[in-house]
């Protein structure tokens, strides 16, 4: 703040030729109150001068503390709207989404279960026939089967053994011999390929096991509660660091009335010391052009003066007296 009153000490102003008579006594009375008081006042403006420093320090110290805390409050609002809110939100849907993977999960389970337990009665069949048709191989070469295969095939097994024609077959049985190969072959085929079906069908209820679907429900019930401890932490924080935004904001608030509280009592008591020090200014050397010196012991010699005060009079009029709008 700049000291408007450097030019106004109290040792600027210069004294007088004092004519040693009652008056002047009187007046050196006065003067040396008002003398004191310029001095008192001169100090109090220092003093207030200084204290306004501090004033404004501490105001400056309060609006960065203000500042900081309010950035830290907003990144932490910023924080919990962008990844907090979002993270939450998201993993309701996550968790929708991994309750429908385990249902899912469920179904495969139980249809592939389904699978395997009718492919294991398929593949006991299966071994059924084959048996079925590695027997009927054998009964070919069987002599207690040989008038079986004749009535079926129209050939004797045996031919060493009895060389009469056997009697032909039917047209429904043209090719029986073709028939009777693939009812002898394709069973052993069968029984491979539906054991191969049945391994892999094992190695499929293997591999849905291993895949462990199931661990996503965990993980992700555990990954939820983090994300709303997550997001339950930041909200804390932003009431905790609403509270001491807050409170920098009354802090502030508080330092700035001071200092203007401070500017003010300066600026009042440049006031009152420019008042007291031209008193005493004219108390040391009276200036009063007014009085007319010259006038006789019979005439008046303050006229002068009372007119000087009359223009006084209208100054302060045009000055505090405001002037109505006139419209042309």
């Amino acid at each position: 703040m700049a000291n408007s009153q450097q030019h106004l000490l109290p040792d600027s102003i210069p004294d007088c030729d004092e004519r040693d008579n009652e008056t002047q006594k009187s007046i050196n009375v006065i003067k040396k109150t008002w003398c004191d008081r310029l001095r008192q006042s001169r100090n109090t403006v220092k003093k207030l001068e200084t204290t306004y420093e501090g004033k404004q320090n501490i105001y400056k110290q309060r609006e960065q503390r203000y500042l900081r805390t309010q950035n830290n409050y907003q990144r932490f609002v910023n924080t919990e709207i962008n990844v907090g809110a979002q993270l939450v939100a998201a993993n309701k849907r996550v968790t929708t989404n991994v309750g429908n993977y385990k249902k899912w999960d469920d179904d495969l389970a139980t249809a592939l279960g389904a699978f395997f337990t009718a492919i294991k009665d398929v593949k006991a069949k299966l071994y059924d026939l084959r048996d079925a048709s590695i027997k009927l191989g054998n009964s070919r070469t069987d002599s207690c089967s040989a008038s079986q295969w004749i009535i079926i095939t129209g050939k004797n097994p045996d031919a060493c053994k009895d060389e009469k024609q056997p009697p032909e077959t039917g047209a429904e049985c043209k090719n029986i011999e073709e028939t009777i190969d693939i009812l002898l072959c394709m069973p052993k085929a069968l029984a491979v390929d539906v054991d191969s079906i049945f391994k892999s069908s094992s190695d499929v209820i293997g591999i849905q096991k291993f895949c462990n679907t199931v661990s996503l429900v965990g993980l992700q019930t555990d990954l939820s509660k983090k994300a709303q401890d997550f997001d339950a932490l930041l909200q804390a924080t932003i009431t905790t660091r609403k509270g001491d935004l807050d409170t920098a904001r009354m802090d502030l608030v508080k330092a700035l009335q001071d200092r203007t509280d401070a500017v003010v009592d300066v600026y009042n008591q440049r006031c009152d010391y420019d008042g007291v020090y031209r008193t005493v200014d004219e108390i040391c050397c009276p200036r009063c052009g007014c009085v007319n010196e010259d006038a006789g012991n019979c005439e008046p010699r303050l006229k002068g003066c009372e007119c000087k005060i009359c223009e006084l009079c209208g100054q302060v009029k045009d000055a505090f007296i405001p002037t109505p709008n006139i419209i042309e």
